[in-house]
């Protein structure tokens, strides 16, 4: 049974950093942080060595939900299943064959479940080995573990079958290990059955450590001076435990009391001693008579001094945004769950991801008439440019504009355009053009120019320019040469010019029974084009904008769920974040008050101090007539 009884009070935390300032770099030497401030912090330290034959071994703790996967670094990180194993079953020891994510069979796990002192179950203990890859790298223990953490967060550890190395743990660079020299100290770890020793430095732990109290307790104060401090540690107590509070100072600070309001307030006591420094602060709560509660007792200069502790809520139950520690890390978020106060804050952590959604409307809008085809939206993922071709859009017409791209040329979606405005032959500028010949293919033709699609008719014959002959298969042959005007006009039946042809027809000559015929065997014409462009007028644009959103969904962490680490660090899927407002959760501060709670150890500190249990009364002796006694009386004996 002395197991159970010490589980409620093992609040070991487990945080995993790169270690600094030693001969490896931080990727290649990490620790594990455990144990708490009133008895000190030591680290479990790996090493990234090459591996040899043996598999990987360690112990991993899964809330009661996990649903048998297990996300481990074993030369590379990966996923791995236990096979066979069923979510929301209590196995007890029970072995299971450990697959990586490739479905290969890399292992072997135990399955424990642990109960708590009720007899529940509240965990799984997983412990597991794993045979890392051929020719990979893993972490590996150091022979020495756990090594004490020193002055200023420095340990010393040595890597596997090699020599001692020297690092230092990020964030504990105020670190002092515990003293221990206050009437406490004398309590170890083995004595917790006997009273429970433990720091307080929140406001959330002193309220949790007075609602722990039975109703009623009595509270004293032994201080060299009472403070505001002193009186709201005081009004604390009331607030939660309803018992009175009193005063006892010592006769150098009651005779600075005597003129003043406190001498008539009963709280106030004298301690027979003439000063009483701060770090020897006492304060001790006794329980009411036949109470079934034990003692508790409180040390330390921040009786007396402002400690400045952080004032929220101890136990937490929901979600933050995560601020990363690198610019490169996608947003993340959390939801904390457990109490600063027992230092087993969890986080589920979330990583936000966007994918682009189907194509929809999205908004109507104008523009002037020298819009360039962009704008900017917020799509769901902060403003964005878009942008369309708008040149070659026809005028007055609505016209399906496509691709929309944004940025990174990604396609968006498509616009409904109206480009308004008026169109005009510009005949201050000229064009110039050669057509092809337009073979035994007579007026009007057809000539692209520019991408526009004009007409070239009403052809003229002005002159003749030459003549050919020819002698061609045995036919004599002659081509007449003319030079022709022809008018150009658009599809919109806008004349646009004129050309300069040339047009050319031959005869052939036959001979048939002494008599000659002649026929035409071919007709061509050729076009010089002066053609006048267009010049358009742009009064404005009038936009239907159709384009995909991004969507946001939050996807889990892999190794959920995860302990928030000292000074309010989270790390999942080997990203790391910090939790605003946590900076400074299991860190040594230097400001604590040290508390004690439990039989028979309170007793014996206790029962020689309350003003009715005063060991002399009852032996007719000079200290049963000068032990502490009422500040007005005190001063009335003394004339003050």
């Amino acid at each position: 049974m002395r197991l159970l009884a010490l589980l409620p009070f093992l609040s070991l935390t487990l945080a995993q950093v790169g270690l600094l300032d030693g001969p490896r770099p931080p990727t290649e030497v990490r620790g594990y942080l455990e144990g708490n401030a009133q008895e000190g912090y030591r680290v479990r330290v790996e090493f990234y060595l090459e591996t040899g034959t043996n598999p990987i071994q360690g112990t991993s703790y899964q809330s009661l939900t996990w649903n048998g996967r297990l996300y481990l670094c074993v030369g590379g990180c990966d996923t791995f299943s236990l096979s066979g194993f069923t979510p929301g079953t209590y196995p007890n020891g029970q072995v299971y064959d450990l697959y990586d994510s490739q479905n290969r069979l890399r292992g072997k796990a135990g399955v424990t479940t642990e109960y708590d002192a009720y007899n529940k179950p509240y965990r799984y203990r997983v412990e597991y080995a794993v045979w890392p890859l051929q020719g990979t790298k893993t972490w590996q223990a150091s022979p020495d573990n756990p090594v004490p953490m020193e002055t200023g967060g420095w340990l010393t550890a040595r890597p596997p079958g090699g020599s001692p190395e020297r690092y230092r743990y990020p964030g504990m660079e105020s670190y002092r290990p515990p003293s221990g020299g206050s009437i406490f100290a004398g309590i170890s770890p083995q004595d917790r059955d006997l009273a429970q020793k433990s720091l307080i430095d929140s406001m959330a732990k002193l309220r949790a450590f007075f609602g722990r109290l039975v109703r009623g307790s009595e509270l004293w104060f032994f201080v060299p001076e009472v403070t505001p401090w002193t009186f709201q540690l005081a009004q604390e107590f009331q607030a939660r435990v309803r018992g009175p509070v009193r005063f006892v100072v010592p006769e150098g600070t009651a005779t600075s009391y005597c003129p003043t309001v406190y001498r008539s307030d009963p709280r106030f006591h004298v301690l027979p001693r003439p000063s009483l420094d701060k770090k020897d602060a006492l304060a001790v709560i006794w329980p009411p008579q036949n109470a079934s509660q034990k003692g508790a007792a409180m040390a330390g200069r921040y009786l007396v001094d402002r400690p400045d502790w952080p004032d929220g809520p101890d136990c937490l139950s929901q979600t933050v945004a995560l601020v990363p520690t690198t610019s490169d890390l996608p947003e993340a978020r959390a939801y904390l769950y457990g109490c600063i106060s027992q230092a087993n804050l969890k986080a589920q952590v979330q990583f936000k991801e966007t994918s682009l959604g189907p194509v929809g409307y999205v908004d109507y809008r104008t523009y002037r008439g020298n819009w360039d085809g962009k704008d900017s939206f917020d799509l769901g993922n902060g403003w964005e440019t878009i942008r369309l071709s708008v040149k070659g859009v026809s005028t007055n017409t609505w016209i399906r504009v496509e691709p929309a791209l944004d940025a990174q040329d990604r396609n968006r979606g498509y616009a409904r355009v109206y480009k308004q405005g008026t169109v005009s032959v510009d005949t201050s500028q000229t064009e110039t053009a050669t057509t092809p010949w337009y073979i035994n293919q007579g007026p009007p033709h057809s000539y692209l120019h520019n991408g526009e699609s004009l007409t070239i008719r009403d052809c003229r014959l002005t002159r003749q320019i030459g003549i050919e002959h020819s002698y061609d298969s045995g036919f004599d042959e002659i081509t007449y040469i003319y030079e022709a005007v022809c008018q150009i006009y658009d599809t919109a039946g806008r004349w646009r010019g004129t050309t300069v042809s040339e047009y050319r027809y031959t005869y052939r000559f036959v001979d048939w029974e002494d008599r000659f015929y002649s026929y035409v065997t071919d007709s061509r014409w050729k076009h010089n084009l002066t053609v006048y462009p267009l010049r358009e007028t742009i009064q404005g644009y009038y936009v239907y904008w159709y384009l995909s959103r991004w969507q946001t969904t939050w996807r889990a962490a892999k190794d959920n769920d995860r302990p928030v680490e000292a000074g309010g660090y989270v790390t999942a899927e080997g990203k790391r974040y910090r939790i605003p407002g946590l900076e400074g959760y299991l860190m040594p501060q230097g400001r604590e008050i040290e508390a004690v709670e439990g039989d028979p150890y309170v007793t014996y500190i206790t029962r020689s101090l309350l003003p009715d249990r005063n060991p002399y009364a009852a032996l007719n002796r000079e200290e049963g007539r000068v032990w502490y006694k009422p500040l007005s009386q005190w001063c009335q004996e003394r004339g003050k």
